[in-house]
């Protein structure tokens, strides 16, 4: 039986070497790891692995935002998010939008490796204390581009940046950036970042203690 391939996604180096700690390495192969949501996407455009072990909370794109882009560029590879947040509501986002399983950080060293052998076998691994509904995050005025613009701007990225990361012109960023306006009833950037917080595109802290 060949092992499991993942690719695994977290910002945080010394996180991810933890991680794999916790894999036998036997039964269960990293074939690439990545630290921000865009790059795991490529990763799995090229590589579609079995799995992918993916941070709720990485920079350029976050994990959820990550699990929708998987789903179409490697739609057999199977999501379980990674989080330190014990909320329904980013366990029904992330249930929502495709992922397999959701697993707390805090709790990786008891049920990581039961988490992926379930998922390997066709069985969704999810807490079952919190209940899998609606969640209120997902906002279906914005698009996903819009989605992605709005979490850029809330990590305190320039319109000329925004252009290059997602490889688009000033123009269109900024017709995004006139949108979100428009659609969140919003006035500045300011507010703009306090959506992305209440939608779970970021998490205000981490964007502080990371500027």
């Amino acid at each position: 039986m060949r092992p499991i391939r993942v690719v695994l996604a977290d910002d945080h180096t010394l996180v991810r070497q933890g991680i794999k700690t916790l894999l036998p390495s036997s039964t269960i192969r990293v074939v690439a790891e990545a630290a921000d949501g865009r790059e795991l996407v490529k990763h799995a455009r090229r590589l579609r692995p079995d799995m992918a072990l993916v941070d709720i909370s990485m920079p350029l794109l976050n994990g959820i935002e990550a699990t929708r882009r998987i789903a179409k560029v490697s739609p057999k590879t199977r999501v379980i998010i990674l989080s330190m947040y014990p909320d329904k509501e980013y366990v029904a986002h992330a249930y929502q939008l495709g992922a397999w399983g959701y697993v707390l950080k805090e709790e990786a060293p008891e049920h990581l490796v039961e988490a992926i052998e379930a998922v390997a076998a066709g069985k969704q691994y999810f807490p079952a204390r919190m209940p899998l509904g609606n969640s209120t995050f997902v906002d279906e005025r914005l698009t996903p581009r819009e989605r992605e613009v709005l979490q850029l701007i809330a990590e305190g990225k320039k319109t000329s940046e925004i252009a290059q990361i997602m490889t688009r012109s000033l123009h269109t960023v900024r017709n995004h950036r006139a949108r979100l306006l428009k659609k969140l009833g919003v006035h500045n950037a300011a507010e703009l970042v306090k959506a992305a917080e209440e939608m779970g595109l970021v998490h205000l802290e981490s964007v502080r203690r990371e500027g």
